[in-house]
């Protein structure tokens, strides 16, 4: 039985937000700057941040990772 571990590892997620708060309360916040774009022609202020994530513990089995219902309810 072959199986697929992930353990230990961390993810980072970069994205643009308006309330930089909201968005990073529950996260370990890597970076935050303040950051303007231009949505639809208008200038729209907000932050750039970059967060980092544990990724999820779990051992998933090849006939897991082959099942099509199983990608279904997969988060990621």
């Amino acid at each position: 039985m072959l199986n697929f571990i992930e353990r230990g590892m961390t993810r980072r997620h970069s994205f643009f937000c308006t309330d930089r708060q909201r968005h990073s309360q529950d996260a370990n916040v890597i970076s935050s700057q303040p950051k303007e774009i231009i949505v639809f022609g208008q200038m729209i202020s907000g932050w750039l941040v970059t967060i980092e994530e544990p990724v999820i513990d779990k051992v998933i089995s090849l006939n897991e990772s082959m099942d099509e219902d199983a990608m279904l309810h997969d988060p990621e």
